[in-house]
């Protein structure tokens, strides 16, 4: 014990560090070669389906994605695009596919009509008036699926028990190395903690790509006006189903969303995420740090080298590697693997972490918010250009 107090401070603090990390990873990399994610055999609960698609902007591969969910071995789902304003440059790509699928049940819903402080929520709201189908898929418009990603949705909603239904997601990047690297948070540090905590526990909450829920848990929730002022409307509609008395599922489908970021809108993008989750789920949220402590480590244990400071960073980014080809063994991904950018990546991870901490602000499609308690969203006034800097702009 004495010859154990005599190391130095910062060297405890990065070997306990870094067996919080080794801990993780070693857990991560089980759970991934583990998981039940391979695809399921053709499911012959197919009920009618009416899919929602909130849209804002023609977003990078913004036809492939909406395409993906029109052209599916299905029958006859309802597809239904939603904007807010008749300028709106998705219109054109969405009038497209209405002329291209003349036999598919295609609506476009133009509808301003706000909610709450969350437009997207506001857009469902108006959309799901629309809809025929007892069973409703909500799904982003950067998502794409395969032909048979709606039946493997769809399938868990066959135990009547179940209220809903969402789906883990893998990302594609468009573009340079910011999207490159938005991809890898998605693929490395995402995609594998939630695979870990799928693992530990049943879930209770959806992810916003692709979710699909009966009428009836919709119903019991207060519909989608109950989320219009939260800001992870996803994650509490799932919160809420599985509080109303149904089961909240975990698909085997395991849809694409596109990544196409600058290394700007990529640090907004993950400080705000960072900070909702920060919101609704506190401690998980601190505790994350152990997913990417590289920095730190840097810090407390290259100073000591002699102690096998070198040697135990070594073994921490090694496991942080072999997650990276595990992940694409398990889940197929478009991109190639990028070994040499898992440093750099885990080392943005941290920033964006500790950034969270540093307040509650965010910026979402122009505008800037306050996350409340519990993930509310707040908005902020927009300051006066003129009064503000001088400059009359």
């Amino acid at each position: 014990m004495p010859g154990l107090l005599s190391l130095p401070l910062d060297y405890l603090l990065g070997t306990t560090l870094a067996a919080a990390a080794t801990g993780y990873l070693v857990l991560a990399l089980w759970r991934v070669s583990h998981s039940g994610f391979e695809r399921a055999p053709r499911a012959a609960f197919q009920p009618p389906v009416s899919i929602l698609k909130p849209l804002c902007g023609n977003e990078a591969q913004l036809y492939e994605c909406l395409r993906s969910f029109v052209d599916q071995d299905y029958p006859e789902p309802q597809v239904i695009f939603g904007v807010a304003d008749t300028k709106d440059t998705a219109i054109p790509v969405v009038r497209r596919l209405i002329a291209e699928f003349p036999d598919r049940d295609l609506t476009l819903v133009v509808d301003g009509t706000i909610h709450g402080t969350n437009l997207k929520v506001g857009n469902l709201v108006n959309m799901a008036r629309h809809a025929k189908h007892d069973v409703i898929v909500v799904s982003d418009s950067d998502t794409r699926i395969g032909r048979d990603g709606l039946a493997q949705v769809v399938a868990p909603l066959a135990d009547p028990a179940t209220g809903a239904v969402t789906c883990l997601y893998k990302a594609s990047p468009v573009g340079g190395l910011a999207s490159q690297l938005g991809a890898m948070f998605v693929n490395d540090w995402f995609l594998s903690s939630a695979v870990v905590d799928a693992g530990m526990r049943e879930i209770a909450y959806c992810f916003g790509p692709v979710s699909a829920l009966r009428r009836d848990a919709l119903d019991a929730i207060g519909g989608f006006a109950v989320l219009g002022n939260h800001l992870a409307d996803d994650f509490m509609m799932g919160r809420l189903v599985a509080a109303s008395g149904y089961k909240v599922q975990l698909s085997r489908a395991v849809p694409h969303t596109v990544v196409c970021e600058s290394f700007g809108s990529l640090f907004r993008h993950e400080l705000r995420w960072a900070r909702t989750v920060k919101a609704v789920k506190p401690g998980e949220h601190f505790m994350s740090m152990v997913t990417c402590p590289l920095p730190l480590l840097l810090v407390l244990l290259l100073p000591h080298l002699a102690l096998g400071g070198g040697a135990i960073l070594a073994g921490v980014v090694s496991l942080r590697i072999a997650l990276h080809y595990a992940l694409r063994v398990r889940f197929d991904f478009d991109s190639p693997a990028v070994p040499w950018l898992v440093p750099l990546r885990e080392c943005l991870c941290f920033a964006v972490w500790a950034a969270s901490f540093c307040g509650s602000n965010i910026r979402w499609r122009h505008r800037d918010f306050l996350i409340g308690t519990g993930g509310l969203l707040l908005p902020l006034p927009t300051p006066i250009a003129s009064s503000a800097t001088g400059l009359g702009l």
